[in-house]
């Protein structure tokens, strides 16, 4: 096995698995699965070693040689490629975890000459439509608000909110962010559109109706394909039956779907975060403040959290949420030591409430990152990756923590992951073009930029009073050679907002790219005395490169310590 494995002419099977190393590429009953390069490369080490342990540290020496990567990491990837192959850890057909050891792949592999089977191959290369594969890739869009009041908002978008989380937990779907199912609210565009946009074969839509302590709900599952019903349900309960709407819905999708869960998966969708329908309420109006991203609404943000928490000691979500609030505000709104304890203690408490929780594991990271344990705050992102592949903020804030401690190669492949999880959301690939600045990766960052540009100027047209979008797409159009543009846009942000340091923190970005040093530090130096905190975050920043030697700015960074 040995000598054939050093050919390039070998081909493995195992099960209905094929590996054709020469092809690079991997098959499952004829259709080819799309792996991450490590995870071929430790799929590669097992079929070339079949029965044999492999320990923990050999696989990440063979595959990574050790660098950036933890225990974790290895977790994580043996998770994409169990889920891949169609194996469960508790009941394995072909990964045995050796508990404390490693692992080893227990299928019985044969290795041959591809040319032995040439008719196989060919067949291989036209393989028929997977519909069910095609159909497990899923948008939950944001539901209709039925109930003739605006302020019922954030419960309509929450229900939609928490279907799309329990989703998440599947590993068998592909599940489209919330922040690119969420960019088509509110407008008119089409289901076959949507789907292709995000990269989805199937879409949830539905709506929600509530009216004192009732609610209807109707949701209805649709192959974009065949612009056909999966599954459709309509609800007319008490309000208090909210959750168990959630949950049957989430099974609905999974049956229709035809997923079959291991007992663990199943009981992960049936998870119930709080049994108190006001602290839920009051959880839902926090989230809603806190995506909104200022000053006003991130204190709003924090007082709903800390109402839900008094309702329901126990509700992990909320203390997640609660200390995101306070690292957001830590980072942008206001330094204070004390917002840092109070996140610290906030995602403490998440991590007590729900151990298996990849959001509470990504909120103890961001608690950990402001309290400067960056190699603990990289442990718990590994862990939320590996809980949740689907989860867009563990690879992004992940990558913004590599990036602020200079990282920038990890960055861009964490941040490359946030955009396949959300592909309409335009933050993950302006922070690529960034770390391929710093990697002097001049083509890949000129590609991303003029993506980034396409992502924003399609959110604008939803929205064009969002101040994010102009500033950061003021800052990329400075970097192509767009001066007029970007001025007009940095311009147009810095008239929205008077208060909010991190309008002034990003005008400041375009200026210094386009090298009108005073007026990007007049505008930094606004920012810092706004509020802004990110000491690390400010000294790494690419856009602010031509910077970096003058005195003003080292003055600034000094004051931020």
């Amino acid at each position: 096995m040995a000598s054939e494995s050093n050919s390039p002419r070998v081909d493995y099977a195992f099960g209905d698995i094929r590996v054709e190393p020469a092809a690079h590429r991997v098959l499952r009953n004829g259709h080819e699965l799309e792996l991450e390069p490590k995870v071929y490369s430790v799929l590669l080490q097992f079929v070339t070693h079949p029965g044999e342990l492999i320990r923990h540290d050999e696989l990440l020496e063979r595959v990574w040689g050790h660098k950036y990567v933890t225990t974790a990491t290895l977790n994580r990837v043996i998770s994409q490629l169990r889920q891949k192959l169609g194996d469960d850890a508790a009941e394995p057909q072909y990964i045995q975890t050796v508990h404390g050891l490693g692992y080893r792949l227990i299928a019985s592999v044969t290795a041959k000459d591809p040319a032995d089977a040439v008719v196989a191959k060919i067949d291989a290369l036209h393989p028929p439509r997977d519909l069910d594969r095609d159909r497990r890739s899923i948008a939950v869009l944001p539901f209709a608000n039925m109930s003739g009041d605006l302020e019922n908002e954030y419960f309509s978008d929450g229900i939609a909110e928490e279907i799309l989380s329990l989703l998440t937990k599947v590993p068998q779907l592909k599940v489209s962010s919330r922040t690119s199912s969420f960019f088509f609210k509110g407008k008119e565009v089409d289901l076959p559109m949507i789907a292709a946009k995000l990269d989805v074969g199937t879409v949830l839509e539905g709506s929600v109706r509530r009216a004192g302590n009732r609610v209807r709900l109707t949701a209805q599952l649709i192959d974009v394909a065949s612009d056909s019903n999966l599954w459709a349900e309509t609800y007319d309960r008490e309000l208090r039956d909210v959750f168990a709407i959630q949950d049957d819905i989430a099974q609905s999708i999974v049956d229709a779907l035809k997923v079959t869960l291991s007992p663990k998966e199943r009981r992960a969708i049936q998870y119930v975060a709080t049994a108190n329908v006001q602290a839920y309420d009051d959880y839902l109006r926090g989230r809603k403040f806190f995506y909104a991203w200022n000053r006003r609404d991130s204190l709003r943000a924090i007082d709903m959290y800390k109402r839900a928490i008094a309702r329901d000691p126990k509700y992990a979500a909320a203390w997640a949420g609660l200390a995101d609030a306070y690292v957001m505000r830590h980072r942008f709104l206001d330094p204070n030591p004390e917002h840092v304890a109070h996140a610290m203690d906030a995602s403490e408490r998440a991590l007590q409430m729900d151990p298996d929780s990849a959001e509470a594991h990504a909120s103890r990271g961001l608690a950990l990152y402001v309290s400067q344990q960056f190699k603990e705050a990289e442990r718990q992102f590994e862990t939320a990756m590996m809980l949740n592949p689907n989860l867009l903020e563990a690879y992004f804030l992940y990558g913004m923590i590599c990036s602020s401690l200079g990282n920038f190669e990890k960055a861009a492949w964490l941040y490359l992951r946030a955009a396949e999880v959300g592909p309409a959301d335009y933050l993950p690939l302006v922070y690529l073009s960034q770390a391929y600045s710093e990697m002097g990766r001049k083509d890949d960052e000129s590609k991303t930029r003029h993506r980034a540009i396409e992502l924003i100027e399609r959110a604008l047209g939803v929205n064009p009073d969002d101040a994010r979008a102009r500033y950061m797409g003021a800052a990329n159009f400075a970097v192509v050679g767009e001066k007029a543009k970007a001025i007009e846009w940095a311009n147009l942000a810095l008239r929205s907002s008077e208060d909010e340091p991190m309008v002034f923190y990003n005008a400041a970005c375009t200026f210094a790219v386009l090298e009108e040093h005073d007026r990007a530090i007049d505008l930094l130096e606004r920012a810092v005395e706004l509020g802004w905190g990110d000491r690390a975050w400010m000294a790494n920043d690419s856009d602010l490169a031509s910077l970096r030697n003058k005195p003003r700015f080292q003055a600034l960074l000094t004051s931020l310590n």
